[in-house]
């Protein structure tokens, strides 16, 4: 009986299986999934690109707004909308779409052109950052170079500024030139403020006394007499009065007096109630011929000479011992051009005369003028250390690591030497005495951001030592300013190791 149930029970359970099956069969299929919606492409710039290079920025300007409101993740749409700003003068505004596109994934090329336009619209802090990392994938960009060199300038980065117009030295301007050679004079750098002062006059379209007032600058500084006096006449004669005011006029007036007090006393005047214009202006007034306030004063000819006879006999101008020296190291005519470029009477000691002949690649007359500073005087440092860089540019090297270690036994406190010797040691010495150079060079001089940098770059690159290079790279950043060029340069190598 038992046995019979669960037989029915089974048979109950497998008609219900096909009564399920056959309504199965006869629904009808699930209907397939509707295909996802077209991505709309974008839209054809070249009308808005047409536009622009016509010159209607204002219809490009409303034309890609229109795109962007469509697009706003489009960085080709975003780089055009900024560019076109920029055309218009908008350059805020340009400055913040190009950066919208490059967080939209634009290429890094675009850096300096974002650079340009924080710089217009005077953001100069976002420009230097923008140049900083444009200039580490690009460093033979010298406009970039020099843009960013000006805004340095300007932040009173001055070290950073005068590394960074030598990446351009061939795109510098005559203003720029002076902004260098004020720079280096500031550092006590007189040789290469003297030769900055002297490639921003040679650049200017025509002479004006600012450069010219830079070198009397330096030859003030250097106690060169002659050649500041000479200096001091072809301003005031050309551009009078400009000495007052420019904080020299007490050094030139003191220098002139000095050199003048009897002649000019003779004559009439009281040089100690004089200022510097009025001094020059009785000098020049003696040179040029002309009379003095004492009647009884001769008159300095720079006609003919009459003779007793009444003749005549062609001479040279008459120079008495009062007439002042001419930039041209003679009487007659002076030009701010002529004082500038032609040397003076006074000829300079050995070691200026080498360094104006290194300045000018003359390597082996700069090494000989070194030599013979050296021989008057065993001990000048700096002598030294010209004889080395001379050596060092001959491509001695031996000659130029043992005169450069002269120089450091003479003057040990100066980095610029110590920097010098960092240079030829790294030709001369094998890794690990140049690594332990660079670790001394840093004891002695912990401030030296340049020191540090290379102690870093060291330790990355060439031990492949990356947790010690990233404690020295965290180490610049906190010395380094955070918009120097080293500073960002550091900020992003610490990236990097960190990312590896």
């Amino acid at each position: 009986m038992r046995f019979g149930k669960i037989c029915l029970r089974i048979a109950t359970l497998g008609s219900t299986l096909l009564a399920l099956l056959a309504c199965s069969e006869d629904l009808p299929p699930p209907a397939p999934a509707p295909p996802p919606p077209l991505a709309k492409p974008p839209p054809d710039l070249s009308d808005a690109i047409e536009k622009r290079v016509e010159g209607k920025t204002e219809e490009a300007i409303e034309l890609l707004r229109k795109y962007n409101e469509e697009f706003p993740d489009s960085p080709e749409i975003l780089i055009q909308l900024g560019r076109s700003l920029h055309d218009s003068g908008q350059y805020a505004l340009s400055a913040f779409r190009l950066e919208q596109a490059l967080s939209a994934g634009a290429g890094k090329t675009l850096l300096k052109e974002v650079a340009q336009a924080h710089e217009k619209a005077g953001d100069e802090k976002s420009a230097q950052a923008r140049y900083s990392e444009f200039l580490a994938d690009n460093p033979d960009d010298s406009e970039a170079w020099l843009a960013q060199a000006r805004l340095l300038a300007r932040a009173d980065m001055d070290t950073e500024a005068l590394n960074a117009f030598g990446q351009a030295a061939e795109l510098t301007t005559h203003e720029d030139c002076l902004i260098m050679a004020e720079l280096f004079f500031e550092k006590n750098l007189l040789v290469q403020a003297e030769y900055w002062y002297r490639q921003s006059a040679s650049k200017e379209k025509g002479i004006t006394p600012r450069p010219l007032l830079g070198l009397l600058r330096v030859k003030l500084a250097t106690k060169e007499e002659d050649q500041a006096e000479a200096l001091i006449l072809a301003i005031e004669k050309s551009s009078p009065g400009t000495i007052e005011g420019s904080g020299l006029s007490e050094g030139a007036a003191a220098l002139l007096r000095e050199r003048r007090f009897d002649s000019l006393f003779e004559r009439g005047y009281s040089p100690q109630e004089m200022n510097v214009t009025e001094l020059a202006n009785a000098l020049l007034a003696k040179s040029a011929g002309s009379k003095s306030p004492s009647e009884d004063d001769p008159v300095v000819s720079t006609g003919p000479k009459t003779t007793p006879g009444g003749e005549t006999s062609p001479t040279a101008p008459l120079v008495t011992e009062d007439t002042p020296p001419s930039p041209l190291g003679e009487t007659g005519g002076t030009s701010l051009a002529d004082a500038f470029s032609q040397p003076v009477e006074t000829e300079p000691d050995s070691l200026e005369q080498g360094r104006n002949s290194y300045l000018s690649g003359n390597y082996t007359s700069a090494l000989l003028f070194a030599r013979d500073a050296i021989k008057k005087n065993p001990e000048n440092s700096d002598a030294w250390r010209l004889s080395s860089q001379a050596h060092f540019q001959l491509g001695e090297v031996k000659e130029a690591e043992m005169t450069i270690l002269e120089a450091i036994r003479h003057n040990p406190n100066d980095i610029q030497t110590h920097m010098e010797y960092l240079r030829i040691a790294r030709e001369t010495l094998n890794g690990a005495r140049y690594l332990a150079e660079l670790e001394k060079a840093h004891e002695r001089f912990p401030e030296s951001t340049e020191i540090l940098w290379q102690l870093a770059r060291r330790y990355h690159m060439v031990e492949r030592m990356p947790v010690t290079a990233a404690i020295l790279y965290q180490r610049l950043l906190e010395t380094a300013p955070e918009t120097s060029v080293l500073g960002q340069q550091a900020k992003m190598e610490l990236i990097k190791i960190q990312n590896f």
